[in-house]
């Protein structure tokens, strides 16, 4: 891939709605990093239509019909995690679940903030939320941003905490159409531990190809950064806050490209400590005859093995189960009171009966397994 991106919203940057009806002059940064508002709607309204009301799921974030045909498939088109993982993933997540209030739209008239960030920790675009809920429109309207403003072969890592479901929407409604086989969908590190196991080998972007030791959390760290506007922003007005923000951020990145030779250095540092660790590990998988192309195969099985459908539980299956282990212990009974009997033979130096042979071993190994 060309770049690598990260998404995340925060519910701590809100706005109380004003009490007073005071005029205040629209104000706007001549730089400033916020998606118009016309744009926002635009992809709301897109995506609202794209999952009609009478068939919309609970959770409009996954985009899982439950009920359906195909929610109830091993398998959804395009994706290789099973639907049963994603399923479970999705409900894990409060940040998945777009109907859930994480601040009030009756005392806030903007509820919160959605970055999006290089990997180099620098804001691309912001996107000012109004809804009560982490809707999926926010993060499809930077997705969609990001793309007009970059040259159409690029490839693009995206990093998200339920990267899982946003990967599943774009898939089964089509969003982003003309872009989605240039996306590489991940999921940020810290998140990536809450997931099921089978969608972390696909998603965990330490198992994806492309993304090498970035962690995803630069929304995490650009939150803590403009943490102190918090007080101040709660009671301003709308273009006092959006004003503010594309300030603080102008002078971050100000501060970030002054310190941007010191990041790399650092990065660089610990980039090579941890590749002659690994070099020392590898270099003693070669000697054992180890070849790099079985080890691919051997990761590439695994994949292919551990996201596999789980077996549906039903009762003839258990009762199955149950009457597989009684045959194997009667059968081990029976080999050991075989063994006894023998044991007496040898013991009173019987002979053994005409037309039998046998050997203890065995039937000691037998009776073992």
């Amino acid at each position: 891939m060309d770049a690598i991106v990260c998404v995340d919203a925060c519910f701590t940057q809100k706005r109380r709605k004003n009490q007073g009806k005071a005029w205040v002059p629209p104000m706007q940064h001549p730089e400033t990093v916020f998606v118009s508002p016309e744009d926002a709607k635009t992809m709301e309204t897109l995506v609202e239509s794209a999952q009609p009301l009478h068939s919309r799921p609970r959770n409009t974030a996954s985009g899982t019909q439950h009920g359906s045909s195909q929610a109830s498939a091993e398998y959804e088109p395009g994706l290789h995690v099973p639907t049963a993982v994603l399923d479970e993933c999705n409900d894990s997540f409060i940040a998945a679940d777009s109907n859930r209030v994480k601040a009030s739209t009756l005392f806030f008239a903007d509820t919160g903030l959605m970055a999006l960030l290089c990997r180099h920790d620098r804001v691309l675009w912001l996107v000012n939320m109004t809804s009560a809920g982490e809707k999926q429109h926010y993060v499809l309207c930077l997705l969609d941003k990001l793309f007009a403003h970059i040259p159409a072969a690029m490839r693009i890592g995206v990093l998200y905490d339920i990267g899982c479901q946003l990967h599943r929407s774009c898939m089964k409604y089509n969003f982003l159409p003309d872009t989605q086989g240039r996306i590489v969908f991940g999921i940020s590190v810290f998140h990536a531990y809450g997931h099921q196991w089978p969608c972390q080998i696909v998603y965990h972007l330490r198992k994806c190809p492309g993304f090498g030791l970035t962690d995803g959390e630069g929304c995490e760290r650009f939150w803590s950064s403009i943490k102190l506007l918090i007080p101040s922003l709660r009671v301003s007005g709308y273009y006092n806050r959006i004003y503010s923000l594309d300030n603080q951020i102008k002078r971050l990145d100000e501060k970030s490209l002054l310190e941007l030779g010191n990041w790399l250095k650092r990065k660089w540092i610990k980039t090579a400590e941890r590749k002659e660790k690994q070099d020392d590990v590898l270099d003693g998988v070669w000697n054992a005859g180890i070849t790099e192309s079985h080890l691919r195969e051997q990761w590439r099985l695994q994949v292919v093995e551990q996201t596999k459908p789980l077996k549906k539980q039903s009762k003839d299956l258990a009762n199955k189960e149950i009457q597989d282990i009684l045959i194997l212990t009667k059968t081990l009974d029976m080999h050991k009171e075989e063994v006894a009997e023998y044991q007496t033979l040898l013991e009173a130096e019987t002979d053994i009966p005409s037309g039998q042979s046998w050997n203890i071993g065995e039937l000691l190994e037998e009776a073992v397994d």
